[in-house]
């Protein structure tokens, strides 16, 4: 039977969503964040709790939600009809609470339901009205994401949405099943070849892999029983892959444009039409290798 908890721990709320076997749990008020995924007897997401429960700093760990951009902006800011806005890292949502709309449990799934809305402080970096709503589900040890963008402005509204998930995978050298043949490395920005397997190791930048057709199933070495298999819509249309040192993880992010695109690729923006709202779809799920 699938259940949903709420739990609190040094000062933060947390929802748990859970079976016999596996749990998801997710703190609303730190950027609607995903902070643990555990299943097939494995904590499949890395998690430094100290920058959990620092509310001064960016969570390093779990899915933090990239919303309206993934990566980064030029100077951190860009131009939008002649007016030049500012925008940190990674977008608005992962720093600014989200609250609960949604929860239900059967015995097939549990699921969580989230709503991000703008507000004065957010058209201050972002001139549009939306609502963001994400659905977290656990089912048969899946953990699967789905994200409705509500334009509710008179005008088309830009967006690159994107995810950041920090997987508890600690070997640099990461094999992966794509439909790339190349990437791009955003450390010396070269164009290089993807043969199925990247060191990491010792990189600062991340790198973007730059498939013709976009991938709809993903395959990572996770372990040596274990594989990594996420699926996604093909808006997702790049997975950017980024380690930081000698920290335990990698962070295979699904992106729907490349960073920097408020200000280089306006062409590559998802446009999302006043009232016609736009959906995403992503899981991530272990399997035996």
């Amino acid at each position: 039977m699938y259940t949903i908890e709420k739990f609190d721990q040094q000062g933060l709320h947390f929802f748990k969503l859970k079976d016999e076997t596996s749990y998801v749990d997710v703190c609303p008020e730190r950027g609607g964040i995903v902070t643990s995924f555990h299943a097939d007897g494995e904590d499949i997401l890395y998690l430094n709790e100290a920058t959990l429960f620092d509310t001064t700093k960016n969570v390093r760990g779990g899915i933090p939600v990239l919303f309206p951009i993934a990566g980064q902006l030029t100077d951190k800011s860009y131009v939008w009809n002649g007016t030049v806005y500012e925008m940190a890292n990674h977008g608005l949502a992962r720093t600014r609470p989200w609250a609960v709309v949604h929860q239900a449990s059967d015995e097939s799934h549990t699921e969580l339901t989230l709503s991000f809305q703008s507000s004065a402080e957010t058209l201050e970096s972002y001139p549009f009205q939306f609502e963001v709503l994400l659905t977290y589900s656990l089912a048969d040890g899946k953990l699967s994401i789905r994200q409705k963008i509500t334009n509710l402005s008179a005008e088309p509204m830009p967006a690159y949405p994107g995810y950041h998930p920090y997987f508890n995978i600690s070997d640099k050298q990461v094999d992966l099943k794509s439909r790339a043949t190349k990437y791009l490395d955003y450390n010396d920005n070269q164009i290089k070849p993807f043969t199925g397997s990247i060191d990491l190791d010792g990189l600062k930048e991340s790198v973007v892999l730059l498939p013709d057709q976009a991938d709809t199933r993903l395959e990572a070495s996770f372990s040596a029983e274990k594989k990594l298999i996420i699926e996604q819509d093909d808006t997702y249309r790049y997975d950017v892959l980024w380690v930081e040192g000698d920290a335990p993880f990698v962070c295979i992010e699904p992106w729907t444009a490349k960073t920097n695109s408020l200000n280089d690729t306006k062409e590559s923006l998802l446009m999302v039409a006043p009232e016609r709202p736009l959906e995403l779809n992503v899981s991530f799920h272990l399997a035996d290798r």
